[in-house]
């Protein structure tokens, strides 16, 4: 499945009121754990271009994202997603094309949907913290709509500019290890 993969990222300093604003908009959907690999043939700097495979219990699910913009702190990226069944197959396959494993990541997530299908994740990321993601999934004809609508979104919520959070998980995580 490929789709455009539009988002925010915003540091919470109060999980509680976070929490609370959310659920004044949105409806609870699920909480997940999340444990992640990440992949790259680049493991020496941080690499440009990586895929994530995510534990989902019988089956993984591997993710590719590409860059095609950052605007007023709102990535828009095309998400690239699909199931494998055949792990070990899988791992010989990557292997075979000299992807390293380069980071792990684990997150819990609260998962929150809003009426009009924007995704709210509460998150609390190991040892980074917690953070809230607005994500729609849009065809690229909706990108500037959910641009706008994440935009909103964020505000409504009560984030001010400060709160973006520009870098993504594995950014951080890959700066911490570097220390």
């Amino acid at each position: 499945m490929s789709w455009i993969e539009v988002e925010s990222k915003l540091k919470v300093h109060d999980v509680k009121e976070a929490r609370k604003r959310i659920k004044s908009l949105a409806k609870f959907a699920k909480i997940e754990n999340k444990a992640d690999e990440y992949f790259s043939l680049e493991t020496v700097r941080y690499p440009k271009k990586s895929l994530r495979v995510r534990n989902k219990g019988k089956n993984r699910e591997v993710n590719f994202k590409k860059w095609i913009s950052y605007e007023n702190g709102i990535h828009s990226k095309k998400e690239v997603e699909f199931k494998v069944s055949d792990l070990k197959g899988f791992y010989d396959l990557i292997n075979d094309f000299g992807f390293k494993k380069w980071m792990k990541k684990e997150k819990k997530t609260e998962l929150y949907r809003t009426k009009d299908g924007v995704n709210i994740e509460l998150n609390y990321v190991k040892r980074l913290g917690w953070f809230v993601e607005l994500e729609y999934l849009a065809k690229p004809s909706e990108i500037t709509k959910a641009q706008k609508r994440i935009d909103k979104l964020r505000t409504e919520l009560g984030f001010i500019k400060k709160d973006i959070e520009k870098k993504g998980y594995t950014k951080s995580l890959w700066e911490l290890k570097k220390r």
